[in-house]
């Protein structure tokens, strides 16, 4: 009864434009759907509001032609039901939609509980983002719109640039990055992909200077490995020099130490990384390598589900409010070259790229010289200001820091 009283108030081209955002395609059950769809069809066509006696001759001949006549008295039947339905008031009809809305939702939360009970491999996280899309997306008319002011316009934008690149050629391009945001770093193997994000977080003038608190999920390589990086990437000394000057170290590692924590995650998944994130609150994660994170799910290509780990750990950036820095490797199609570009990445067709605000290949040409020092990062993608180009920095492996 409740989704007849619906339909009949989305005739109204006011109520209809007000309301279609907040309404999906599995809020209507069988033939009410398609008849939905007809009145989506209709106000696309039409100036006016639709009208119930001119549904009928609508859905079964400007619309959908080649119904059986079965099927036609079927819906003149369901479409007299609605006529002799009561129209109930604007708000509690907006009621009626949160009500479906809700128990959508719960059917396929529902569904993906059960499967997981029979036996379904679990993936919470599905369950998870069905929750906080529907706490994004609620009815809320009092919502305000975002500042116009320009001052608070230019304030709002500096929060989501927060934390700055510490490479000054690139700092004056980009500035930096903020809460929400998924930064994808690519390159071929051992080209700098682990040292560009270590001296981004934990070089001097970084992420981790600057207040962050950063939490590393490494599967790349012994953590342990990672965090000596670390350290000789903030005190400027090499792990030799470290052993023989242990207390000169720590007098410049401890500054930062608290900032910065690694984790072992060989076989960890999404979940685990969102749960992590849901209990200790970082305000950056770096996931080094984000490909080799397991997400729950049937693929039929390796593409769709790199799509899915890339969708999963944009939603953790929104979710969580923190700055997800995801790292991959590049296909052999970037091999000995300076310039890469997104299309690059390795088994990925447009899923990776879809998802990231900020895209940094980095490149190096070896045919000359094997220990060329020399690496060019190329922002391909970048929602954050609109930069593309090249940008031409020198490694220091030794102590994996970037510099100009």
């Amino acid at each position: 009864m409740v989704e007849k009283q619906l339909i009949k108030m989305l005739l109204k081209k006011d109520f209809y434009t007000e309301n279609k955002s907040n309404i999906s395609p599995t809020l209507f059950q069988g033939d009410l759907n398609s008849l939905y769809d007809t009145i989506k069809q209709g106000h696309n066509r039409y100036k006016d509001d639709l009208k119930i006696e001119e549904l009928y001759s609508m859905h079964t001949v400007v619309f959908n032609p080649a119904l059986t006549t079965a099927a036609k008295e079927k819906f003149s039947d369901i479409i007299q039901d609605i006529k002799e339905t009561a129209e109930p008031s604007p708000d509690l009809a907006k009621d009626i939609i949160r009500i479906l809305k809700e128990r959508d939702i719960a059917q396929k939360i529902a569904v993906e509980a059960t499967e997981i009970f029979n036996g379904k491999e679990a993936n919470f996280n599905t369950i998870t983002t069905l929750i906080e899309k529907y706490k994004e997306n609620l009815i809320n008319d009092d919502e305000p719109p975002v500042t116009n002011e320009i001052p608070n316009v230019l304030k709002a934008l500096q929060v989501n640039s927060r934390w700055k690149f510490n490479i000054d050629s690139l700092k004056n391009r980009i500035d930096g990055l903020g809460s929400g945001n998924l930064a994808i770093i690519f390159a071929r193997p051992e080209t700098g992909k682990t040292a560009f994000w270590v001296s981004l977080c934990a070089g001097p003038f970084g992420f981790a200077r600057q207040g962050a608190n950063i939490h590393a999920f490494i599967n790349e390589e012994p953590a342990v490995r990672t965090q000596m990086r670390a350290i000789s990437c903030y005190t400027g000394m090499d792990r030799y020099t470290i052993e023989k000057n242990i207390e000169l170290a720590n007098q410049s590692w401890i500054e930062i130490k608290n900032k910065i924590k690694m984790f072992d995650t060989v076989d960890w998944t999404l979940d685990n990384i969102d749960a992590h994130c849901e209990k200790y609150n970082p305000d950056i994660i770096v996931i080094d390598q984000l490909d080799k994170i397991g997400v729950n799910g049937k693929f039929n290509r390796t593409d769709e589900k790199l799509r899915a780990i890339y969708t999963g750990a944009r939603e953790i950036a929104k979710r969580r409010k923190c700055l997800v820095i995801a790292v991959s490797q590049a296909s052999a199609e970037a091999q000995n070259r300076d310039h890469i570009s997104f299309d690059m990445m390795e088994n990925s067709k447009t899923g990776k790229a879809a998802e990231a605000d900020l895209i940094i290949g980095i490149g190096r040409h070896l045919e000359s010289d094997p220990e060329n020092k020399n690496r060019n990062l190329s922002i391909s993608k970048n929602k954050i200001n609109g930069f593309h180009g090249e940008i031409a920095c020198i490694i220091q492996r030794h102590i994996s820091r970037y510099g100009v």
